[in-house]
């Protein structure tokens, strides 16, 4: 047994995380850079019952080997889950890890940055999410968006949004590109301006021989 938590802790985490996702996650905030809620994909993720949250208990002194592993099962699992939505891109999967001790929270930093480069291979975007998390919003370098209640990492298919967080090396841009390209290539009609300047720096900057 890897810890002592008790089901009624578990309970309050589960409760605590239900109360960001609806308080914060769902909802506009100033500091974003834009319009809408913080996360967009929430919201109908939970009406088409798309969203799956597992607990994963650590105990008091995990390891970095612990954490990469649970994150690395948690992509393993995304392929795995009997999906009730039809539709792949409202699909995520939220680990919540209530026993990682506050002192311990780096530890899903580290396994966001050693497990992204996978993630991306699999057309999968991961996302830690703690209260001392420093990951800052796309669209506003000072915005720390990724503070949550309860010590969490996300899940969820790649969508086209993702050349935000994609475009600054050519492996992860290639993996995008091989997904959304033909978009673009379409006249990039609907989509944001931004995502097609993004796009289009980054398909130069990682063009062969650049």
């Amino acid at each position: 047994m890897l810890t002592d938590v008790l089901p009624v802790e578990v309970a309050k985490a589960l409760a605590a995380v239900d109360e960001w996702l609806s308080e914060y996650i769902r909802r506009p905030h100033a500091e974003l850079g834009r319009t809408g809620p913080v996360c967009p994909f929430v919201e109908p993720a939970q009406r088409a019952d798309a969203l799956e949250i597992r607990v994963r208990l650590v105990g008091p002194t995990p390891s970095q080997t612990l954490i990469d592993e649970i994150v690395r099962c948690g992509l393993d699992e995304f392929s795995e889950v009997d999906w009730k939505s039809g539709n792949p891109n409202l699909r995520s999967l939220l680990l919540v890890l209530p026993d990682l001790p506050a002192e311990h929270l780096h530890l899903l930093d580290a396994a966001h940055t050693a497990l992204k480069p996978e993630s991306v291979r699999r057309g999968l975007m991961i996302a830690q999410f703690h209260e001392k998390c420093e990951e800052k919003a796309a669209r506003n370098p000072v915005f720390e968006v990724s503070h949550a209640p309860v010590p969490m990492m996300a899940v969820r298919s790649m969508a086209i949004h993702d050349v935000l967080f994609l475009a600054d090396r050519r492996e992860w841009f290639e993996e995008y590109a091989s997904r959304f390209g033909a978009r673009y290539r379409s006249g990039s009609h609907g989509i944001d301006p931004v995502l097609t300047e993004v796009y289009e720096r980054a398909r130069a900057a990682h063009a062969p021989g650049s």
